[in-house]
C-alpha cells in the first residue's frame, strides 16, 4: 500500500512563505509529501506558490463543498461562519481523499498567526 501524505492550508492574505514553513515546522515530520491542498480561491497565492516551489510540490486547488464536508478535530467558530468547516487546513488535508484518510494531528499555526498547516495522510488521491 502506498501512503499519500497531504499538506493542507489555510492563512490570510498577508502570509509569508515563513508563515508557511513555520506552520508546516511544527507538525510531525513524513518522508514525502504528495502535495499542498487549499481552497481554490487561495491557489494563486504568492507566498503559497513560493512554498510549493521551495517544497517541488504541486498545488490542488479545494472546492468550497469539498472544505464544508471534510469533519476536522478543530472547531473554530470564526472560520465555521466564513468557510463553513472548523478548520480550513484540516478540511483541505482531508478533502482531495477519494477514500478514508485520517489526520496525523490537528492544524499548527504559525508564529506570526498567518498561516495554519495539517497533515493527513491516505492511499487513494
Amino acid at each position: 500500500m502506498s501512503w499519500h501524505f497531504i499538506i493542507g492550508c489555510g492563512f490570510r492574505q498577508n502570509a509569508s512563505l515563513e508563515s508557511f514553513e513555520s506552520a508546516l515546522s511544527k507538525l510531525p515530520e513524513t518522508d514525502h509529501y504528495s502535495g499542498i491542498c487549499v481552497p481554490e480561491d487561495k491557489i494563486a497565492h504568492e507566498a503559497l506558490c513560493a512554498f510549493a516551489k521551495k517544497l517541488a510540490l504541486p498545488i490542488y486547488g479545494i472546492k468550497k463543498h469539498a472544505i464544508a464536508s471534510a469533519i476536522t478535530y478543530t472547531q473554530s467558530a470564526k472560520i465555521l461562519e466564513a468557510r463553513h468547516t472548523g478548520s480550513v487546513a484540516e478540511a483541505a488535508a482531508l478533502a482531495i481523499f477519494k477514500s478514508p484518510a485520517r489526520l496525523l494531528a490537528a492544524r499548527a499555526i504559525s508564529i506570526d498567526k498567518y498561516a495554519v498547516c495539517a497533515i493527513a495522510k491516505g492511499t487513494n488521491l
